[in-house]
């Protein structure tokens, strides 16, 4: 007998799940405004500073901690983890960077509006 008020509140409890709420039709919405497109970023204007950026987005690596080499298109940085030093043979085409090393390629897109970097940022 003890347990039939329980149940009882169980029940009630029960029988209101899946039920709405009586509301009202939504006001309605105020146009938009148009929104200006995003601006472009500027391309980069050199092959260097379009390896950094490709090293940058890929590896993390930016600053003076990147080296370039002009003559060979090498990109290297030191390795993080035994101290040795990463390289890349780095070739720009258009947005888009080819960074290459021991038959492996990589191929970054370099971004082209200014929220671009931002999700790069969060990618990581």
């Amino acid at each position: 007998m003890r347990a039939l008020p329980l149940i009882a509140v169980g029940v009630i409890a029960l029988s209101a799940c899946g039920q709405r709420e009586e509301t009202s039709a939504p006001a309605a919405l105020a146009p938009v405004a148009d929104a200006a497109p995003a601006p472009l970023v500027a391309a980069p204007a050199s092959a260097e500073e379009a390896c950094r950026r490709a090293v940058l987005i890929q590896y993390g690596q930016d600053g003076q901690a990147v080296a370039y080499d002009p003559a060979t298109g090498q990109v290297s940085w030191a390795a993080p983890v035994d101290g040795g030093r990463l390289s890349f043979a780095c070739a720009v085409r258009g947005a888009e960077v080819v960074l290459s090393r021991d038959d492996q390629t990589q191929t970054v897109t370099l971004p082209t509006s200014a929220a671009a970097p931002a999700v790069a940022q969060e990618a990581r």
